[in-house]
């Protein structure tokens, strides 16, 4: 679609939410989904999805998880702000408008490139708590407590969102809070229409939530329902304080006294302490070479070290001829690829201030090659290993992403999160806020998978103060001449790093055009369960008959991507096809 074409779009849309912000975006319209797919599979009714996943512009591109979370952006860009006062005011918008995904009691990373002033790397994310400890959630006899992690107050960590996205705009916004926060507070305020994938998530969990939480979500003391009016007055009320206090309301002002307040009927297992002790983690992005890019992205507890693994990996099988031919081929080096990061991050990730993770030699040329010996080894001679039956890996796919590029290369990639659908299922009365469940990103006990079927080690047990292992891999690129060429993130738990690199894949190596990379079909492998998922598209492809080596599971791959990439003298942003976001842009 053409730029003018699409800012008139653009133009229509911002004016049926403020004329009207209780208008339903239409969700199926606003959703795409891949169907009758051929040998090679294709994007059916590209064009038409296109025109609503994409968008194009030449001043600045933000692709986000809904409409209007990109308003918000667009919005206090048109007052004069920077693509950092861009980032708080979708940060803050997103948090109304996916409450089930990511909220101010969650957590989350952002990599930003200003490249007049410098490259960054945040870590906001969740903490354990000064009571977060290993025995607190395994019986005398050593055995896990079962959902301790998963649900209810115990189950989450102390969170950073207002800390790291209050700290970010400090240091490299224009624009004042108030103003940055204005659209977040009114959608709060005002109220927005209830979508399907947030109808679906309040009816799931209807039953888990405590008194205040159904309150919110509720009418008529049952769960509210999509095309209804969504107000959320408490939190409403805990940004007017935000504006007001700023980074202080989350040291010890009321919203942190509310929530110690809740935290007193639950063995005070979060206290004021706990957020005055907090600290937003500043460093250097971890900076790697791959695929003819200079890529940009979170360095432990993170996993963008086992994405980046991932390219190489696959860059040196790439290289050697021992490898079937064909499509079946590119499915074994992508698969062992994956495999072995996964196998990386089980064995050795974690909060790099509490246990080493050797990121200089993960990504080293010699480990490359010795992993990829291993590979050749057994695919020359077909000794593949038996593989034993699993269950289906859990489903509960929650987080958000958000990307940022303006004209001048200046750019944010944040993956934000409360965990699972809801975190804690837990709202702390008077504050309209969900606590998150991100203690289960830890390793309750070695070899005990998490909601996503991940397993970790003693890397990542759980201790005072330690920040979890986390699947969240936002990336900014850069091409040869060091320019910003793409910002890239998911939301998705396990599957993100490999939505990633599965975009990634088709945008750089098979040189699709960006909304074909985000909607292709996806594979995916997470090490354990060792069994590769295959989206149903492809299973006319790539069969379990010519699959024989792998235990295969066909099934739709739930992360989405959200991208921005520089072609020429234009901006090309696309929201992942699977949800309910899209791009806007000038």
């Amino acid at each position: 679609m053409s730029f003018s074409y699409r800012t008139t779009f653009l133009f229509l849309v911002l004016f049926l939410i403020n004329s009207c912000e209780t208008i339903p975006f239409l969700q199926d319209s606003f959703r795409g989904k891949l169907e009758n797919p051929t040998t090679i599979p294709q994007i059916e009714g590209s064009a038409d999805k296109r025109s609503r996943y994409e968008f194009s512009g030449k001043e600045i591109i933000i692709s986000s998880d809904h409409p209007l979370a990109s308003q918000a952006g667009m919005e206090v860009w048109k007052q004069g702000g920077n693509v950092v006062d861009v980032f708080t005011a979708s940060s803050f918008a997103i948090s109304v408008l996916r409450p089930h995904s990511t909220g101010l009691l969650g957590g989350g990373f952002a990599v930003i490139h200003l490249p007049a002033k410098g490259k960054w790397a945040y870590d906001f994310r969740e903490r354990s708590p000064k009571m977060g400890t290993s025995s607190f959630y395994l019986n005398p006899d050593g055995s896990v407590i079962s959902g301790k992690t998963l649900k209810g107050a115990y189950s989450a960590g102390v969170p950073g969102t207002v800390q790291g996205v209050l700290q970010i705009q400090k240091q490299h916004g224009k624009l004042p809070l108030n103003t940055v926060i204005a659209p977040a507070l009114r959608y709060a305020r005002s109220g927005f229409s209830v979508y399907n994938d947030l109808a679906g998530a309040i009816s799931k969990t209807w039953p888990e939530m405590n008194p205040a939480m159904k309150k919110v979500f509720g009418i008529d003391n049952r769960a509210i329902r999509e095309g209804e009016l969504l107000i959320q007055e408490d939190f409403a009320k805990t940004l007017e304080r935000i504006i007001e206090n700023a980074e202080k309301e989350f040291l010890d002002g009321e919203t942190i006294q509310l929530l110690s307040k809740y935290y007193s009927d639950y063995e005070n297992f979060m206290t004021v302490e706990d957020f005055k002790n907090y600290q937003v983690k500043i460093s250097d992005p971890l900076i790697s070479s791959s695929w003819g890019h200079t890529i940009l992205t979170m360095p432990p507890p993170s996993s963008g070290v086992h994405l980046v693994t991932m390219m190489n990996l696959y860059s040196e099988m790439q290289k050697r001829n021992t490898f079937p031919k064909g499509n079946i081929g590119e499915v074994i080096r992508i698969t062992e690829a994956m495999r072995v990061a996964y196998r990386d991050r089980a064995e050795l990730g974690g909060d790099p201030l509490f246990t080493t993770v050797p990121v200089s030699r993960l990504l080293s040329s010699g480990y490359t090659k010795e992993e990829v010996n291993e590979i050749e080894k057994k695919v020359v001679s077909g000794s593949w290993p038996v593989l034993k039956d699993e269950g289906k890996k859990p489903e509960s796919y929650n987080t958000t992403h958000i990307s940022i590029m303006d004209k001048d290369g200046n750019a944010v990639s944040t993956t934000q999160s409360v965990n699972g659908i809801f975190g804690a299922v837990q709202m702390v009365p008077g504050t309209g806020l969900v606590l998150n469940n991100t203690m289960d990103d830890f390793a309750v006990a070695p070899g005990v998978p998490n909601l996503y079927g991940l397993v970790g080690s003693k890397a990542n047990a759980i201790e005072p103060g330690k920040t979890p292992l986390s699947s969240m891999s936002p990336t900014i690129l850069l091409d040869e001449a060091g320019k910003t060429k793409m910002v890239i993130g998911a939301p998705g738990g396990s599957q993100i790093p490999t939505s990633i690199f599965n975009t990634l894949y088709r945008y750089l190596v098979q040189k699709e055009n960006l909304y074909e990379s985000v909607a292709y079909p996806r594979i995916h492998h997470q090490f354990q369960p060792d069994r590769i998922f295959l989206d149903p598209e492809i299973k006319d492809s790539f069969p379990q008959s010519e699959l024989p080596f792998y235990q295969v599971q066909y099934i739709r791959h739930r992360a989405k991507v959200f991208a921005v990439t520089r072609e020429g003298d234009r901006l090309i942003g696309v929201s992942d096809p699977k949800g309910e976001g899209v791009p806007l842009g000038f």
